[in-house]
């Protein structure tokens, strides 16, 4: 009896034994696994990522769509469509005039027009003349200028070059807007199955990261328009040329952080400095660095702070670093990290029974009231 009990307990510890291995190696195997998925994943993260704000964005618009439309398939290309239309074509005119302009602003400073109206408002300004010579002493001005105009022209033309030669990241994101349309709802309950939350739970991430996009877009967007709006109205009143197409180069650039919409205004304050249109240059300068230059302050807070229920600096820090680290994306990527991460860890507070905005839930999640999202 000794001898078959130890020879079962042998068996025993040898099937554990083998079950763990087997265990280890596959778990190895699905991490290794989940580690090349992201690898090869990580060069489309740009069209990935935009494909899902713009499946947010236009999800209403589906729905509608759908609810008139029999065939799902018809119904997601006609939104991918649409929405492929208001994205490109505006953005492609504008990258356009705006190097065309750039171009146009070079060959003028290279004539010798240029050179007869920089010596005529020198002229009308001593003062200034004596610091630009002292300057020119040590440095070529006008060849800097021309430098950096031209530098910048180079620039948007290779933008405008690597947006032709990454047609592919286009179209590679509107397809997948297409079928993140048409199979979203199948998507989601994918993503919830894998997820280790409760159905609550994931329902309240889902919710914050469709709140966050539309925050962060919208907020943009206002900004943006708001900012343009009024940038293009004071060069109006300014009688300067092209006010509509320079309050849309404001509208776009305004997602910069710091500089934004003043890029452009900057230089027309300058340039009416040096003419000596002291009024104009100062009016200039005051409405857009008090006007313009505090809608950031107003508008934006009031869209992204107070529907993700956060402080204004991580916020900030959020759109600022999400900038630095992932470029253009990160205006939306940085906010969307920082509202996930504060969602998980209110997750784990209530979870663990941490008193979370005065009230306190079961470690399971079952009494959690966290926000349906509409599949």
């Amino acid at each position: 009896m000794e001898n078959e009990r130890a020879l079962i307990d042998r068996r025993s510890t040898s099937t554990v034994s083998g079950l763990t291995v087997r265990s280890t190696g596959l778990a190895a195997a699905t991490l290794l696994g989940g580690l090349l998925c992201v690898v090869v994943a990580y060069p489309l993260l740009v069209p990935i990522l935009w494909a899902t704000v713009l499946a947010v964005l236009a999800c209403p618009l589906h729905q509608w769509v759908k609810r008139r439309l029999e065939y799902p398939s018809i119904a997601a290309a006609f939104v991918a469509g649409a929405v492929a239309l208001l994205v490109v074509v505006p953005f492609a005119f504008i990258v356009a005039q705006l190097l065309q302009q750039i171009a146009d602003g070079a060959a003028r400073l290279q004539s010798s027009e240029a050179s007869r109206l920089w010596q005529d408002a020198l002229a009308r300004q001593p003062q200034l003349a004596t610091l630009i010579e002292w300057v020119g002493q040590r440095v070529d001005l006008k060849s800097l200028v021309g430098q950096w105009t031209g530098g910048a022209a180079k620039f948007l033309q290779e933008l405008l070059a690597g947006s032709i030669a990454s047609v592919a990241g286009w179209l590679i994101m509107f397809f997948m807007l297409f079928f993140f349309l048409r199979d979203r709802v199948r998507m989601l309950a994918g993503v919830e199955r894998f997820l280790p939350l409760t159905g609550a739970e994931t329902h309240e991430v889902f919710k914050v990261t469709a709140d966050t996009i539309q925050a962060t877009v919208y907020g943009t967007l206002a900004v943006g328009l708001v900012q343009g709006t009024l940038g293009g109205l004071v060069f109006w009143w300014l009688e300067l040329p092209t006010p509509l197409f320079w309050g849309a180069v404001m509208a776009l650039l305004s997602v910069l952080p710091v500089l934004g919409a003043a890029i452009v205004w900057m230089p027309v304050a300058a340039y009416f400095a040096l003419q000596g249109h002291w009024p104009d240059a100062l009016a200039l300068t005051a409405f857009g660095a008090i006007v313009i230059g505090l809608i950031d302050n107003l508008i934006y807070p009031l869209i992204v702070k107070d529907r993700l229920h956060l402080h204004a600096v991580p916020v900030l820090v959020s759109i600022i670093g999400g900038l630095i680290v992932f470029g253009a994306s990160g205006i939306v990527l940085g906010p969307l990290l920082l509202a996930v991460t504060d969602a998980l860890v209110k997750i784990w507070r209530r979870r663990l029974g941490i008193q979370v905005g005065g009230a306190t839930t079961a470690a399971d999640g079952s009494n959690s009231s966290g926000p349906h999202v509409e599949t």
